[in-house]
């Protein structure tokens, strides 16, 4: 019996949220047409401008003296990039300009390399969809290395090529958030009593403040 009640009463109480929650659909508005729901999306993304922000990432690579000794480094990188953007519908032309402080370091039979900082200017053409952007860059890329063969020390700022892509996702009106891969190939330069050149690879995380 007790069961019997307890159903019942769980049944009545559902029918009757049922038949409110109908009831609110079915509003009429004071003009006596149904109103539909409206349901609210967020604008399209509006890339064209100029952004700017930090970023951290991760860097490996080597530095080849011609000597035989391949020295591989790698470290963390933190800095900051600057950019401007134009958008022509879902196409995306812009330039960008980076630099950032490593810790890259290593050593092979006697040779030591470290790499104190890395920068790069590179045009960048993406497409976009919704709020993201996937994108290619490429451009110059410099590095500057320390290299010590048997206490026979020099530094060089290298020049060479790089290349990557990477993804882009607007936050908001103001800020994005990204990830990408480069790579740098850099060209040969004279140590003294060697030459030598280097490559790196960068995994980079970034937010970009959209003015």
């Amino acid at each position: 019996m007790v069961l019997r009640l307890a159903l019942l009463a769980a049944g009545s109480a559902g029918a009757l949220i049922l038949s409110f929650n109908a009831a609110m659909a079915a509003d009429p508005s004071d003009n006596g047409m149904y109103q539909q729901p409206v349901y609210n999306s967020a604008p399209p993304a509006d890339w064209t401008g100029l952004y700017m922000g930090p970023m951290l990432g991760y860097i490996w690579g080597n530095l080849d003296p011609n000597t035989g000794a391949k020295v591989d480094t790698d470290g963390l990188l933190l800095g900051g990039f600057v950019g401007y953007n134009f958008q022509m519908g879902a196409l995306v032309f812009g330039a960008e300009a980076d630099i950032a402080m490593t810790s890259m370091d290593g050593s092979e039979n006697g040779t030591d390399g470290d790499v104190d900082w890395t920068g790069s200017a590179r045009g960048r053409l993406g497409y976009t969809w919704d709020r993201h952007m996937i994108y290619g860059t490429a451009g110059l890329g410099f590095l500057s290395a320390d290299i010590d063969l048997g206490g026979a020390s020099d530094e060089n700022t290298h020049v060479g090529l790089v290349v990557g892509a990477g993804l882009e996702t607007m936050v908001n009106q103001s800020f994005s958030a990204r990830g990408e891969y480069l790579y740098s190939g850099y060209g040969e330069k004279d140590y003294g009593a060697f030459d030598a050149d280097a490559s790196t690879h960068a995994i980079r995380a970034g937010l970009a403040y959209q003015f």
